[in-house]
């Protein structure tokens, strides 16, 4: 059995999944790992790149499974006894795996899951957990409230390098394979995002701990696949994708009377005050030109 599986997903980003596989096998050493790259049905010659690489395994899906359903495909390949979910527009800096590794089997089996305080391009801390959703504080943040990830009353053990939270975002995600067998991997109803929230909110409601460990160095290039001009048609799918999870995490998290009476009323307002935000942002747009 391998130390650590690493599970990479890639849509049309191949540049970024080359430099993040690089930056791995750079970077890694002290045990035994495996790469296992899933490519979400890539047009952008990532098949022809990745097939002839064989410090990976690669898996060709012939269709868009989204992030969660491919990594769940990842899974199927893996040996490990722990599971890295990276997301393919990071870097590593340093030997992170390892160092995720040691931690893990020093914490105790409660300890489900594991991430790092993720960088941005600058080198700076980003957006790395946060607390599980919850309707309240989403309407808050449409209302322009301060959505604050960072909770100080979290921010305690071993001088903010090591802390309790309530999940880590999908980008890094360090996980025990004894609490994938038991608690299951990505719920395949969810296409991106929401997926990773709702999957570590499983791993709490059966008593386990998530937590975030400082000392592994990941860029997080967020948004490095994501084009720089999006047509508005691209946008509203977007849009009513982000909508459509977020109903299905509250569904999913929530009794049926709570879901059918609040949440539903909730998600049909919360999609007409995003496509009229969309479209008012895009006809001051249009006006400024």
């Amino acid at each position: 059995m391998m130390d650590v599986s690493v599970i990479i997903v890639n849509y049309n980003t191949r540049k970024i999944t080359v430099n993040c596989i690089d930056s791995i096998f750079a970077q890694t050493s002290g045990l035994e790992f495996e790469v296992i790259l899933v490519d979400n049905a890539s047009t952008d010659g990532s098949k022809e790149w990745f097939e002839k690489d064989d410090r990976i395994t690669y898996i060709y899906s012939k269709k868009n499974l989204g992030f969660g359903c491919a990594n769940n495909l990842g899974y199927a390949h893996c040996t490990g006894k722990y599971i890295f979910c990276l997301n393919s527009d990071t870097i590593l800096l340093n030997n992170a795996l390892l160092l995720f590794l040691n931690k893990m089997e020093n914490l105790p089996a409660e300890v489900g899951c594991l991430g790092t305080l993720l960088l941005n391009r600058q080198r700076q801390v980003m957006h790395s957990y946060g607390q599980f959703p919850t309707l309240l504080g989403n309407i808050k943040w449409r209302l322009g409230k301060t959505c604050e990830w960072k909770d100080p009353k979290w921010m305690q053990a071993d001088d903010t390098r090591f802390f309790e939270v309530g999940y880590v975002t999908g980008a890094d995600l360090f996980i025990r394979r004894s609490v994938i067998e038991s608690c299951g991997f990505f719920d395949p109803d969810f296409f991106l995002y929401f997926e990773e929230t709702e999957m570590q909110w499983r791993f709490q409601n059966r008593g386990y701990k998530v937590y975030v460990y400082a000392d592994p160095q990941i860029v997080h290039l967020e948004g490095g696949s994501a084009p720089k001009h999006t047509p508005v048609m691209k946008t509203l799918r977007s849009l009513q994708r982000i909508v459509n999870s977020e109903r299905l995490y509250f569904k999913k998290t929530h009794s049926m009377l709570f879901y059918y009476t609040v949440v539903l009323p909730y998600t049909a307002a919360n999609f007409l005050w995003l496509v009229g935000k969309t479209f008012v942002a895009g006809v001051l747009k249009h006006i400024r030109k």
